[in-house]
């Protein structure tokens, strides 16, 4: 599956931007941390694909500033509003993050954790699925930063040993070095890919615009 992460100011640009994104994407991601002001039963009422509601924080290479209390509140206010996914950050004390996970409704919660510090060993990345599947989360997201093309395969390790154990996972390399695991991801059994609407549009580093991402994926497939 291909996620599109929509970044607007508001309301009205991401309901915009997630209008053209629907024709490319399974899915859409929100990332609230990017937008000035928003009204969340609007967007998720309007847009006609799922919805991950994401707020990401400056310590996980997002823009959110937020305390831990005005993230949960956010993220709680989704849940209300029917987002499909919500992102939770591992980082997040389990305080705050259980007061989601025990009262998600019909919402599934991504646990997610992002290491722009680099690509740790492979059996500290099993230590990380392991402790985040324990959190009652639906699905675990881990990405490293890739500074070498070595880095790729432990993530793709990370992926077999999620299926071994029956656990949904995100799983890929953020940067330049990581980009052929966002290719990669979603063929050895990860559960989504990010992509970006647009070139110039991205939330993540080495992520490729949606279009791109689909041809490059139906061209291996007609090599298969």
């Amino acid at each position: 599956m291909i996620c599109v992460s929509i970044i607007g100011k508001d309301t009205g640009e991401v309901l915009k931007k997630a209008a053209r994104a629907e024709a490319l994407a399974d899915m859409l991601e929100i990332r609230l941390d990017l937008m000035d002001r928003f009204c969340l039963p609007h967007i998720i009422g309007q847009v006609k694909k799922p919805v991950i509601a994401t707020y990401r924080s400056v310590k996980e290479t997002g823009k959110g500033s937020a305390d831990y209390a005005t993230t949960l509140r956010y993220l709680k206010d989704a849940v209300h509003a029917g987002a499909d996914y919500v992102d939770v950050e591992y980082q997040i004390p389990p305080g705050f993050r259980d007061q989601l996970t025990q009262n998600r409704r019909q919402s599934k919660i991504i646990m997610s954790c992002h290491l722009p510090g680099g690509t740790p060993p492979l059996h500290t990345l099993e230590r990380y699925l392991q402790n985040m599947a324990g959190t009652g989360a639906d699905i675990v997201k881990i990405v490293p930063l890739a500074t070498k093309m070595e880095d790729n395969l432990r993530v793709m390790q990370l992926i077999l040993k999620a299926k071994e154990m029956g656990v949904e996972i995100i799983a890929f390399c953020m940067g330049p070095f990581g980009l052929i695991s966002r290719i990669a991801s979603p063929i050895l059994g990860g559960y989504l890919a990010f992509a970006s609407l647009d070139e110039g549009e991205e939330t993540g580093s080495g992520q490729l615009p949606a279009l791109e991402m689909k041809e490059i994926w139906e061209t291996l497939n007609k090599c298969a």
